[in-house]
């Protein structure tokens, strides 16, 4: 580093004094030093409230939501006085001249930078360090600073996950002392469950950036697509044992990342070492962070043309003010604030410096797409006809993403891979079929989520390896290397029920085909409307039904008088629901509708296990899933007192992925609760605190194939280990439609696969969901032998009650839509 340099870094860590400055610090305005204390949101928001109403010149505050708890989200722009003046002209001419806004763009704009802070609520450090960062800029007090200002519009979340960080802030204060104990055994380096590293529905906000199943994630993906920063950085932190991480990354590189991205990572190495380097800092690069998964904050932005980069502190929850590491060495608060401070710095200087080639490569990214379209597959086709609430469901998805996609409007014949058969073929394409190609600004994005099978360089990842949207949505899909489109005139999705005038209706039918008819379920149960299912086939007014039919009969809701078919009408047409309406109760074939195979569907009376031993997670999910999608209410029970409630309150009871050992004290309780009646549903490892247990059908499979004999290499012992593992590939699922739980899919379906699945098929119980064929993503070379033969999705008949398996989640992260009415019929269809 030169002397220049040198200079430079040491006004930032010691308040860049070398102008006279008229703006309050952080220090200043919060009465404390950073570092010294954790701040709450509100504190820390109302600073930069104060900086950009006493630096209007280069300050402006974009306010783009709140959270889930009422906290607001926001986005701080800064730039020079000309840069903050024509901001929204900036704005405007980058996204048309990457063709995602009509007119021709001024090209010769600053580039835009975008920095994101405490994405996980409990890494502290780095809503801290972003108020500092923001004064730094906006104080104006360096030439490097003006320099960046002049180059470069900044956009700085302070804080993505207000909810989490105070969840953490408020429990540590809670605990801190005169001074923080640096001792192990300390509460303030044991954060309790659920710690504050998610948001409030206990989502892990940086694996839903592609997804935005979240409230905070909509609002952030929505500004952000709104201006399409050309780098973005997210700032982490890691275990306190750790030293900090920056670029390069480690492998695997999505092959789809240009290679003036790969450059740019090494180039970002290069800047940031500087200062680690002259301090004497610890770091490492080219390990565990790699750039995969399409939903991170780091490659959602790069499968978007920005450069972009994860860096990680080490610290997080367990560190707090002050730590004593392994090592014999105390880690601070101020210690880490300065390091993510001077990389925040670092990058912009990088970015500043390379701006004209970061903007040549950032427009050649988008025009290229819409030029040539991109990928081996031009165009990716949804069936229509029968898929309708799953197509809609898909086509929001795709405006959240800014992907544009249209509906065929006449018959072809194409050639193609069918996702299905995982073969090439001929196929059909209907009128309304989904149409998405790559000839667009957002082609690789595209392409990158439609992909069938990514391509994987290094099987050493951090999350899943594969998801394509076909699968998740479980719509019959092909790939095609012809470019097709069609109208953008949607399909009509609002179905309507018509009535003739007076007609009186004996019953309304609902056939089972989507989660909307799930949700449709749950508002008729919270209206108190008595509704049956007839499990049986049968043909009415020349339509037939197959296993599982919805029906409102009028008899059992005659509180609604005259107003019987308004009413459900007007439930029905909320969720898109088409109702055939029967004047009649006898049917053309099969059982008329006061058979005894025609059963009434109760409202069930829900529970969620939550805390200590329960994966956050896991439990957010099922949370998530009642209150938000499926909205219909469930109790949260916390496990410190589950062995104190009465079971019988309730009439199912979901256990999400945990251990259950300790809170569950005596199974036989719940086995007692079942066999009355009761239905428990066991998701992933929940399932094997059961397994085995007398009374159990779900038992541990016996591995027959003779294992083989080696002599391990200490140091391949990494690599070796992921011979044994699946960190999330798609799997088909055969399916028994005929039983309940699985009502309303075909034959078969396709899940996230991420765990062993190490049991027999139930030899008296009900194999509702087996493991099918391997369609997508790594799974080790010793586990894929393994993975044959077993269930997936099980019932077990106990007494008058049932226990339900589900050995892999069917609603992972929200996202994997095709699971979610196979979660609703296991709550309210199975009994």
């Amino acid at each position: 580093m030169n002397k220049t340099h040198l200079l430079l870094f040491v006004s930032l860590f010691f308040g860049w004094s070398v102008f006279s400055q008229t703006l309050k610090s952080p220090e200043e305005y919060l009465g404390t030093p950073i570092g010294t204390k954790f701040h709450f949101h509100h504190q820390l928001i109302s600073y930069v409230e104060y900086v950009a109403a006493n630096k209007p010149e280069n300050v402006k505050i974009h306010r783009i939501g709140y959270t889930t708890e009422g906290r607001p989200q926001m986005v701080v722009a800064i730039g020079s006085k000309e840069n903050i003046q024509n901001l929204e002209r900036i704005r405007q001419s980058n996204l048309q001249n990457i063709g995602l806004m009509p007119g021709q763009g001024n090209k010769n704009i600053p580039t835009i930078a975008y920095l994101s802070y405490n994405v996980h609520g409990n890494e502290s450090v780095n809503a801290e360090t972003s108020v500092k960062v923001i004064y730094e800029l906006a104080a104006e007090n360096s030439e490097l600073v003006k320099k960046v200002l002049k180059n470069t519009i900044i956009l700085i979340d302070p804080c993505v996950n207000p909810d989490g960080f105070d969840r953490y802030s408020q429990w540590y204060n809670r605990y801190l002392g005169q001074k923080p104990d640096l001792h192990a055994a300390s509460v303030e380096h044991h954060e309790p469950w659920p710690g504050g590293r998610f948001n409030h529905y206990l989502f892990d906000l940086n694996r839903d950036v592609a997804w935005q199943t979240q409230k905070e994630s909509q609002q952030r993906v929505s500004f952000y697509n709104s201006w399409m920063p050309h780098l973005h950085a997210d700032f982490h932190e890691m275990g306190p044992n750790s030293t900090y991480y920056f670029p390069p990354s480690a492998k695997p590189f999505h092959e789809d990342l240009t290679g003036f991205q790969r450059e740019f990572q090494e180039t970002l190495g290069q800047y940031n070492k500087r200062a680690f380097d002259q301090n004497g800092w610890l770091y490492f690069t080219k390990e565990n962070y790699d750039l995969f998964y399409p939903s991170y904050g780091d490659t959602y932005p790069s499968y978007n043309g920005a450069i972009a980069m994860t860096f990680e502190q080490g610290g997080g929850g367990p560190a707090g003010l002050a730590y004593k590491r392994k090592d014999g060495d105390t880690l601070t608060l101020k210690d880490r604030i300065q390091h993510s401070f001077s990389t925040s710095l670092g990058t912009l200087e990088a970015l500043s410096d390379k701006s004209e080639k970061t903007k040549e490569e950032f427009y050649k990214f988008f025009n290229d797409a819409q030029n040539k379209g991109y990928g081996k597959y031009k165009s990716y086709i949804m069936k229509f006809n029968g898929h309708e609430a799953k197509i809609k469901a898909l086509t929001e998805q795709l405006d959240k993403l800014h992907i544009e996609y249209s509906f065929a409007n006449k018959k072809l014949t194409a050639n193609g891979l069918s996702y299905q058969n995982q073969k090439e073929e001929s196929f059909g394409i209907d009128e309304n079929d989904l149409l998405v190609n790559t000839y667009q600004a957002k082609g690789v994005l595209t392409k990158i989520l439609f992909e069938p099978k990514p391509y994987l360089e290094d099987s050493n990842t951090y999350d899943i390896t594969a998801w394509a949207l076909p699968y998740a949505f479980d719509l019959p899909t092909f790939a095609s290397s012809q470019k097709l489109s069609g109208t953008k005139t949607k399909p009509n999705f609002d179905k309507k029920t018509n009535l003739e005038k007076n007609q009186r209706v004996f019953a309304f039918v609902s056939e089972i085909k989507s989660f909307e008819e799930s949700r449709f379920l749950a508002q008729l149960f919270k209206e108190n409307i008595k509704i049956r299912i007839q499990e049986t086939p049968f043909k009415a007014s020349g339509k037939s039904f197959g296993h599982g039919t919805l029906l409102i009969t009028r008899k059992g809701n005659e509180g609604l008088g005259e107003n019987f078919e308004k009413k459900i009408l007007s439930i029905a047409q909320n969720y898109d629901i088409n109702l055939l309406p029967l004047t009649s109760g006898m049917v053309e074939s099969g059982p008329d509708l006061g058979s005894g195979s025609v059963d009434v569907i109760n409202p069930p009376k829900v529970g969620l296990i939550i805390g200590a031993g329960v994966s956050p997670t896991a439990a957010g999910d099922i949370w998530h899933f009642m209150d938000q999608q499926l909205q219909y209410p469930v109790t949260l029970i916390d496990g410190s007192y589950f062995s104190r409630i009465d079971l019988w309150t309730l009439d199912v009871l979901i256990l999400p992925d945990g251990q259950y050992n300790q809170i569950v004290k005596d199974h036989k309780e719940i086995l007692r609760w079942v066999s009355d009646g009761g239905r428990v549903i066991l998701l992933e490892d929940a399932n094997n605190f059961l397994a085995g247990k007398e009374g159990i059908e779900l038992k541990p499979k016996t591995d027959s194939e003779e294992k083989e004999s080696s002599n391990k290499i200490y140091g391949s012992r990494e690599r070796d280990a992921i011979s044994d593992q699946i960190p999330g590939a798609i799997y088909k699922i055969n399916l028994d439609n005929s039983h309940p739980l699985a009502y309303g899919y075909d034959k078969n379906t396709s899940i996230i696969v991420k765990n062993k699945l190490g049991y027999e098929y139930l030899k008296n119980g009900w194999n509702v969901g087996t493991l099918g064929e391997h369609q997508s993503g790594f799974v080790g070379q010793n586990l894929k032998k393994s993975l044959k033969n077993v269930p997936v999705f099980a019932i077990q008949e106990h007494g008058n009650g049932k226990i339900i398996h589900m050995l892999e989640s069917p609603i992972f992260r929200a996202f994997w839509f095709g699971g979610k009415l196979m979660m609703a019929n296991a709550v309210f269809l199975v009994r």
